[in-house]
């Protein structure tokens, strides 16, 4: 699974990306993220935060 989501997005996915893959919705990724669940990276210097696709990958496996 992690390696199809890599090859498909690349190591780091966004918000909505993640959200398309696990069919879950943006703000309940964003809950798990605030309540520490699910770990967010900025990139460089920009404001926009990214999900680990292996991260997600996880996610996806602890559900299923």
């Amino acid at each position: 699974m992690r390696d199809e989501l890599e090859s498909e997005f690349g190591r780091y996915l966004t918000y909505p990306q993640a959200a398309q893959v696990t069919t879950a919705s943006v703000r309940t990724l964003k809950r798990l993220t605030q309540a520490g669940e699910l770990p967010c990276y900025q990139i460089g210097r920009t404001r926009t935060l990214r999900l680990r696709t292996a991260d997600v990958a996880a996610l996806i496996r602890q559900v299923a």
